[in-house]
């Protein structure tokens, strides 16, 4: 019954362009003149996808807007402020406080934390916004 009502009322081109615009905001976000080199040179990583994971990436990000959706769905957001503060609060509860258990426990430089919190910042504000207006 829940999960009827929580998903009863989504836009699903909604959430396709939601999870295209959270992914595009990625590639985006680590372009060289960005971020990009910055985490390259921390994690000692080329900015270079590893191929056999991009369908996985790609399902990975439509579930993010389709879970995102839900939340605002389920939160009765309909404008683009509500909706990035979805955005925000999800972010603060999720990705933040995982993020720091890297920080913790895989002791990875500050830096780094802060470039791929900010991705998620921003990509997870975007879809928000696009999830709340477009209902």
């Amino acid at each position: 019954m829940f999960l009827k009502t929580a998903l009863s009322d989504i836009n699903l081109w909604a959430v396709l362009a939601a999870g295209i615009a959270h992914m595009v905001t990625g590639l985006i976000w680590f372009q060289p003149k960005l971020f990009g080199k910055a985490w390259a040179e921390l994690t000692g990583q080329e900015l270079k996808p590893a191929r056999k994971f991009l369908v996985a990436g790609l399902i990975g990000h439509q579930l993010i807007a389709l879970t995102l959706a839900v939340i605002v769905n389920l939160a009765k957001v309909t404008t683009a402020p509500g909706g990035i503060a979805v955005g925000v609060m999800t972010w603060i509860g999720f990705v933040v406080t995982l993020e720091t258990g890297e920080l913790i426990w895989e002791k990875i430089p500050f830096k780094l934390f802060m470039i791929r919190i900010g991705n998620h910042l921003a990509a997870l504000s975007i879809a928000g916004a696009i999830l709340a207006v477009w209902r």
